[in-house]
């Protein structure tokens, strides 16, 4: 998700070791192809036994073919290509979920992409633009497009998130491909709050995979009850919020960009239950002018969990 699923926090979750995979914020296609340095610096730290996919979103097939072949010179695990972007200044350029209205146009962004890379291709869409009348026509561009895999967001590019995720869309979509692209996974998107929700998709829908976003952001700790294990302690909670905010508080000159990334962690985040029975803190932390309090009050947490729950900082944050 651009400006939240950053390289520093994408880069703290892998560290968990749960999470099958993961892909960076959306990078534009508008001039040119970027070069291997810019791409590593989007893809973020190597993680060797965990892919990490870099995601790009383009109008049309220029520049795509070239990009596919760099993303894999500089470490991508695969290239993911974006039609489901709702953003209005992204749909007025005809990019993202635009291209919905157009499966030709899509195929041929698949198929450059394809042509040019050394290494997977996937599409991320969501179910249509006003409807989703044209679903199996947009998922068989995709596929006949050369995608490896398709990464469907449940909702419309009119909803709201705060509209519900319409899963029988995923079923849609998955018996569509078993028949026509047996070959091409399907991976379940929106609407997975808690990790009985991730697993009740791949029930309900038959989807091969599920794509974790704004729950990821909010705890980060779900991948590893999805596979079974314990939710996250407080502990852990903690100690993940000083190691996120510190990622981007510490370095200098960083702290006034970053005191929005903090006041947005903070409205999100929920591992551990750490905000449970503190909602007025959080709406005090929400209204701070700087990041200083903010990460005091996890330090706080941390110290209320017990020893050693807390990295320490080489520097506080100024305020």
């Amino acid at each position: 998700m651009d400006g939240i699923t950053d390289a520093a926090f994408r880069s703290l979750v892998l560290d968990l070791g749960d999470a099958g995979g993961a892909v960076t914020e959306f990078l534009r296609l508008t001039t040119g192809a970027p070069g291997t340095r810019v791409l590593r610096r989007e893809l973020g730290p190597p993680h060797p036994s965990i892919p990490v996919g870099l995601q790009v979103m383009a109008p049309g097939p220029e520049w795509v073919a070239e990009t596919a072949a760099r993303a894999g010179e500089a470490g991508a695990s695969f290239l993911d290509l974006n039609f489901g972007c709702p953003v209005k200044r992204v749909f007025n350029r005809c990019a993202g979920s635009a291209l919905l209205a157009h499966p030709d146009r899509l195929r041929a962004i698949v198929a450059a992409a394809v042509s040019g890379a050394a290494i997977p291709v996937t599409a991320k869409i969501r179910a249509g633009i006003e409807d989703d009348g044209r679903l199996e026509e947009v998922l068989d561009a995709a596929a006949s497009g050369g995608a490896a895999a398709i990464l469907l967001h449940a909702r419309l590019r009119v909803d709201s998130y705060a509209a519900p995720a319409r899963w029988e869309r995923i079923a849609r979509a998955s018996a569509f491909l078993r028949a026509r692209h047996p070959g091409v996974a399907l991976v379940g998107n929106g609407g997975v709050e808690r990790a009985a929700d991730a697993r009740r998709m791949r029930e309900e829908t038959g989807c091969d995979a599920v794509l974790l976003g704004r729950a990821a952001f909010s705890d980060p700790f779900l991948f590893r009850e999805i596979r079974g294990g314990p939710p996250a302690s407080l502990a852990e909670a903690a100690a993940f919020a000083l190691r996120y905010l510190d990622a981007f508080l510490l370095p200098p000159g960083t702290v006034r960009a970053g005191t929005g990334k903090a006041k947005q962690f903070v409205r999100c985040y929920r591992a551990g239950g750490i905000f449970e029975g503190r909602e007025g803190e959080r709406a005090r932390l929400l209204s701070e002018a700087g990041p200083a309090a903010i990460r005091a009050w996890f330090a706080a947490r941390a110290a209320e969990a017990g020893p050693g729950a807390a990295p320490v900082a080489e520097e506080a944050p100024r305020a």
